[in-house]
């Protein structure tokens, strides 16, 4: 890229009172300082003549004018304003010596001719320096006149430049491109046919903003903004160091959805994430925001040194939070003053300084932290406290649907008569047993517990011990009804209690555990078997056909294994009500008086265990026991409990496997809880173990305006920064986001390098714009939507994106912008078009936790700590869309990183693009887009033949008819395909078989040819690219 083009620039802190001028309005006979000189400096000179004082050379400074007019240790003035033959810099870089060339021949960097002639005619118009653009305070900008076609203020900034270039704008776009880029662009969906069909007809001359705003009230518009968002904030499901774990988070997900779909002012939007938990009375929706601190890398291995890893999570939120609200480098401050910007060492550890009061660890363990017992299935099983127990809408929804789901089943298969009269029957039952469960007296029998193993209340007998420390079955004293057994310590593997419990004459369909004296926080891990004992002393082995825990992690066999010894219950008891685990029999026991039921129980355990029992069964731990008083429930019950129809029983099990994954709603998230902030120090070369560096307090950036420094009296904390980087006082934060912005919706950034806006970023090729926006934006109460509205809706942004050839050499960038942007979709967009195209998108749910899309066997295989089995989703949420895949930090899934996402490992402000042969083998050949190709050809083959089937292809991918040579092209293709797999028919139905959708049909052939033509669509350019 043309230096020019880059225009590298630095900020001259003390440089006397010049104007900031831009090259937006400069002349061409005229160099200047921002636009002509810096990029150079900052490229050849700032490294040993710069802002890092320990790497300057011979004491000379060229990023600040005072210092660079000064004599040096030989008396030489580096820069003589109006006279070069009297400067040393120019002596230098024209001189034939090497010994005294500059940049020296070390350096390996050289100058050209026209850089050197550009050298001498600045110094000899003055050598003027200038302010760097990005930190000089935002102050209102008068707009241009409107050119002839403008609709905003917009058009005005960008059509002075043009018109000064003498460069007429592109003419604007056809409106099937336009809604299908302002569509891509705000939902990251594609437009159905009748939403154009509907475009199209409307003639008034608001049909174009009428679309826009219905966009931006849809919910797609914030899952489509938060992937931009998610990459910046780094949010992944895992931890990425050593074992990759999985971390709970995705409520913080959600939150960012709602915020874009709400409108959530930006400045509440940064006071949120920095600092949810400091806003008083903050709400749970605030605290979830603050997981945003947490969504560093972390780790839990076993041998790394936890006050490194501290050193590396604080090091991290600095370099995190400056790139994005600031825009900027710090962390190139982070072992010595920047080279390049007026960032100092001390600056990056008080802005570090800020986050001491973050509680975490630095290196994480299976701590009994959790406030109540793991949430299986809900995101992960990994905890890294400080957590909160959240409610999730989506999981709510999900678990009501399911709910809703199993009781139309219950009611379609079951008599309502025989169930009424069922319920009927068990009331006196209910009526004992408030809660449903049978607490029963009975004799309880020790097995090869040991010696220390006594009955919980007194009035209980142990038998003598005998050798070995074990202790015999042997009779104990009946005790009271519901009377608990302890188990004083662990027991030894093969040592176990059997209890025995002789409830007399009952139908027995579920089995209880509970732990009602145990203290919070208390683990226990145990397994269950089953057998009933007739009077005769005859045993049978029960079997476990579903198990449950409420708010537990239960692990059980199921189906026809025993669940016994080897299955285990493991859990640490909640803050909060009763530890209890709930076995639903696959076949209900009818105990006659005198049989015994007996439940062995094995395990690590030390607090008193309950056994009861219920002749009510069902799928839910929380209400199994009660009983139920809908026709629905009891319906559902009855078939849990009574109807010997196995199938149907089977089927509930199977629909209610889910409902442990959405426990009515509730979630973990990772959130930032305050304590006492921990020492920070400046340290020497970012070396951990080097504390001879001074303490720092919080502050703000020295070279901005700002607080100074914390003092004794008040502390500054992460509220206050989050307040000063949306306040006046700081220009960076307006210009960083809405060049961001810009960039979402023209394919370049105002100034190019998103995440640098310093000296190493590039000058904006519009800067009196990039000043009008960033103060719209900042004092119309930072609203994101209505400056959004104001960037879609303008004429430069609905131009054409046709290449125009005269501007081939004259502006090979499009900087300029006399036409719009062609670009790749991004990886996730892709996902989403093909699912869409082909009608399989599952759109309507709005967030959740992350669902795994079908994925390689084996791709896991390297991770260990655990080592992971990844099991792709088996229903809709395979097809959910892209912003929900499973983020695993060390491996990402193999689609996202061919299409260039990141690993979030860092804050990444703007994705690569890249062009490679791997992107049209995963759009040919995952199973994702081959069984979109299914499903699309199978939609198209639905419609009558007379219907024109390919041109309504082309209206579903791309928005457009079909042309006469693309017909030629598929038509030949088609037929190719169907004479070969009519040949084949082993080979069209492996197609046909590719996903989870069933393929009806009765002309395999013709539905995998058309298949093999979709697939050639959904590969094409035009497809995967917004015009």
């Amino acid at each position: 890229m043309p230096p020019h083009l880059r225009a590298l620039c630095l900020i001259a802190v003390t440089v006397l009172g010049l104007p900031t001028l831009f090259a937006a309005d400069q002349a061409d006979d005229t160099v200047y300082f921002n636009r002509d000189i810096r990029p150079i400096m900052s490229d050849t000179c700032f490294h040993c003549h710069g802002f890092d004082a320990k790497a300057r050379k011979a004491d000379l400074r060229l990023d600040i004018r005072e210092f660079a007019l000064k004599a040096g240790k030989s008396g030489e003035i580096a820069i003589v304003p109006g006279k070069p033959e009297a400067s040393e810099i120019i002596k230098r870089i024209f001189t034939k010596d090497e010994d005294d060339l500059m940049p020296e021949k070390a350096s390996h960097k050289t100058l050209t001719p026209e850089q050197k002639e550009l050298f001498r005619r600045w110094v000899k118009q003055g050598a003027l320096y200038e302010d760097h653009w990005a930190y000089t305070p935002l102050k209102p900008v008068a707009v241009p006149p409107m050119p002839a076609g403008g609709r905003n203020p917009i058009d005005a900034f960008i059509g002075k430049k043009l018109a000064e270039k003498k460069i007429m704008p592109s003419a604007e776009t056809s409106k099937e491109k336009l809604l299908r880029r302002v569509t891509l662009d705000l939902t990251g969906l594609p437009p159905t046919p009748e939403e154009l069909a509907a475009f199209l007809a409307d003639q008034s001359p608001t049909a174009y903003e009428k679309q826009v705003d219905r966009l931006l009230a849809s919910p797609h518009y914030g899952e489509r903004m938060s992937v931009w968002w998610l990459d910046i904030a780094r949010y992944a499901d895992t931890v990425g160091f050593h074992g990759d774990q999985n971390q709970r988070i995705f409520p913080y997900r959600d939150y960012v959805i709602n915020a874009f779909n709400s409108n959530k002012p930006f400045d509440a939007f940064t006071r949120e994430q920095l600092a949810g938990d400091l806003l008083p009375n903050s709400t749970e929706e605030q605290k979830v925001a603050s997981g945003y601190n947490r969504l560093n890398m972390m780790t839990r291995e076993g041998g790394a040194q936890p006050k490194e890893y501290l050193a590396k999570y604080g090091a991290e939120r600095v370099r995190s939070v400056s790139a994005a609200w600031l825009g900027s480098t710090f962390g190139c401050a982070e072992c010595h003053d920047h080279k390049f910007d007026p960032i100092k060492a001390a600056d990056f550890y008080t802005l570090q300084s800020f986050f001491a009061d973050v509680k975490q660890w630095g290196v994480y363990a299976d701590y009994s932290y959790t406030p109540e017992p793991e949430l299986k299935g809900v995101n992960n099983d990994s905890p890294f406290p400080p957590e909160i127990k959240t409610t999730s809408p989506y999981l709510q929804k999900q678990d009501a649907r399911a709910r809703r789901e199993i009781a139309d089943f219950a009611q379609a298969k079951t008599d309502p008569a025989k169930v009424a009269a069922w319920a009927k029957s068990l009331q006196p039952f209910a009526l004992k047993n408030a809660d449903g469960w049978l607490k029963p007296a009975g004799s309880f029998e020790i097995h090869k517990a040991a010696v220390a193993a006594t009955p919980a209340k007194k009035g209980a007998k142990v038998a003598p011990a005998p050798s070995a420390g074990t202790v015999v079955e042997s009779s104990l004293q009946t005790l009271p009804a519901g009377q608990p057994i302890a188990l004083k310590k662990a027991l030894a593997k093969g040592e176990g209690l059997v209890v025995a419990l002789k409830p007399g004459a009952l139908r027995v369909a579920a089995v209880r555990l509970s732990l009602p004296e145990a203290k919070a926080g208390t683990r226990s891990s145990l397994t269950v078997g089953f057998t009933v004992r007739n009077a005769a002393g005859k045993e049978r082995k029960l079997t476990a056909g579903f198990a449950d825990a409420a708010a537990h992690d239960i692990k059980y066999s199921g189906g026809a294994e025993i669940l016994g010894i080897g299955n285990t219950w493991a859990l640490t008891v909640p803050a909060t009500g009763t530890a209890s685990a709930v076995w639903l029999l696959d076949t209900p026991v009818d105990l006659a008086e005198g049989d015994a039921l007996l439940v062995a129980i094995d395990g690590a355990n030390t607090q008193p265990i309950q056994v009861s029992v219920t002749p009510f069964g069902g799928y839910d731990p929380l209400t199994v026991g009660a009983l139920p008083r809908t026709p629905a429930d009891q319906a559902v019950a009855y078939l849990c409990s009574v109807q010997p129809a196995r199938p149907d029983f089977e089927q509930v099990k199977a629909m209610a496997a889910k409902l442990r994954d959405y426990r009515r709603g509730a979630a973990w998230s990772l959130v930032t809880e305050a304590r006492a902030p921990i020492t920070v120090r400046i340290l020497p070369r970012g070396n951990f173990l080097d504390t001879t560096g001074p303490v720092v307090l919080p502050a703000t950036p020295s070279f901005l305006p700002g607080y100074r420094q914390s003092t004794e009296q008040k502390r500054l904390n992460r509220l206050d920064l989050a307040n000063w980087l949306t306040s006046k006082e700081n220009p960076i934060t307006a210009r960083t986001f809405t060049n961001r912005l810009w960039q979402i919706f023209h394919g370049n950034g105002l100034s190019a390098v998103l995440d640098d806006l310093g000296s190493q970023g590039e000058l904006p090729s519009h800067p009196e714009l990039m000043d009008w926006l960033a103060v719209e934006f900042r004092d119309h109460g930072w609203d994101v939507k209505r400056m959004v509205k104001l960037m879609v809706t303008s004429r430069t942004y609905r131009q054409s994106s046709s290449l125009r050839p005269e501007l081939k050499d004259l502006d090979p960038a499009n900087r300029l912008l006399a036409s719009q942007n062609p670009r790749r979709l991004d990886a996730e967009f892709i996902r989403d078009n093909a699912l869409a195209i082909a009608g399989l998108l599952n759109a309507a749910d709005i967030g959740g936790p992350s669902v795994k899309p079908y994925q390689p066997d084996g791709y896991y295989e390297p991770l260990q700590f655990p080592n992971r089995n990844y099991s792709a989703s088996k229903d809709a949420e395979q097809w959910r869309r892209g912003l929900y895949m499973h983020w695993q930090r060390m491996f990402l899934h193999p689609m996202l990183v061919n299409f260039d996402a990141p690993a979030r490992d860092e804050c990444v402000a703007l994705r690569n693009s890249s062009n490679t042969p791997q992107q049209a083998l995963t759009l040919l050949n995952d199973p994702t887009f081959v069984e979109a190709a299914r499903v699309l050809a199978a939609r198209l083959l639905t419609k009558p033949a007379k219907e024109d089937r390919l041109n309504a292809a082309f209206v579903l991918a791309v928005g457009r008819n079909i042309k006469a040579s693309e017909r030629t092209a598929l038509e030949k293709l088609i037929a190719d395909q169907k004479v070969y797999y009519t040949a084949n028919p082993t080979e069209a139905t492996k197609l046909l078989k590719i996903g989870l959708t069933s393929s009806p049909t009765d002309d395999p052939a013709t539905h995998a040819a058309w298949t093999q033509a979709c697939r050639v669509l959904l590969n094409s350019h035009e497809v995967i690219t917004r015009y």
